[in-house]
């Protein structure tokens, strides 16, 4: 039998003592979540502004890993040109057509499109139809669903007044993110002209 000091066989049953506690933390949620068609899974208390958001897949039945939603977006419109410093989002064109800028570089996706932004790239996206339009939005890690929550009762995002101006920054400070820009479409504007990338 090989010579083991003392430290050393202390250290192996510590290890092999908590291994057990370890593996029981991280073991992920077994379970189902249903969503049926215009179920939301995440209880708003106010409607999440600018889109219909539901959310089919919540990070508690995700055990943290993601957060899904069905985005229905309005013609010509879409988010502020924006970076996201903790969450990967995919997104998958159910309906319409979008044009998404990630990194700077445009990206037109018809129905049945998908596309990957990774955190730390700015980005921004809009419905291009005349019509509404439908995008699947998975957010990595989950827990973006609370963003939204808190985002519906923020002031809006076209404000002009300092004190919420500032609020807005704190939610997008507490959710790790910034806006950088307009969105695509303005109100009195298309398309702006395609931002270099930083």
């Amino acid at each position: 039998m090989p010579n083991v000091d003392r430290r050393t066989l202390l250290a192996l049953f510590g290890i092999a003592s908590i291994s057990p506690l370890l593996r029981a933390q991280t073991a992920p949620t077994r379970r189902v979540a249903v969503a049926k068609p215009g179920e939301n899974r995440f209880p708003w208390h106010a409607k999440p502004q600018g889109n219909e958001i539901a959310c089919k897949v919540t990070s508690a039945d995700s055990a943290g890993a993601c957060s899904i939603f069905e985005l229905g977006v309005p013609s010509r419109s879409g988010p502020p040109l924006h970076v996201h410093h903790r969450e990967d989002e995919w997104y998958y064109v159910l309906s319409g057509e979008f044009l998404f800028e990630v990194g700077g570089e445009p990206y037109h996706l018809p129905t049945g499109g998908s596309i990957w932004a990774p955190r730390d790239i700015r980005h921004r996206w809009a419905n291009t139809t005349a019509t509404e339009g439908k995008v699947i939005l998975m957010c990595a890690p989950g827990g973006f669903e609370n963003f939204f929550a808190e985002l519906a009762k923020a002031p809006p995002m076209g404000s002009q007044n300092p004190a919420e101006l500032h609020a807005l920054d704190q939610l997008l400070v507490k959710y790790g993110m910034e806006m950088l820009g307009p969105p695509i479409f303005t109100v009195s504007h298309g398309p702006p002209k395609r931002e270099e990338p930083t």
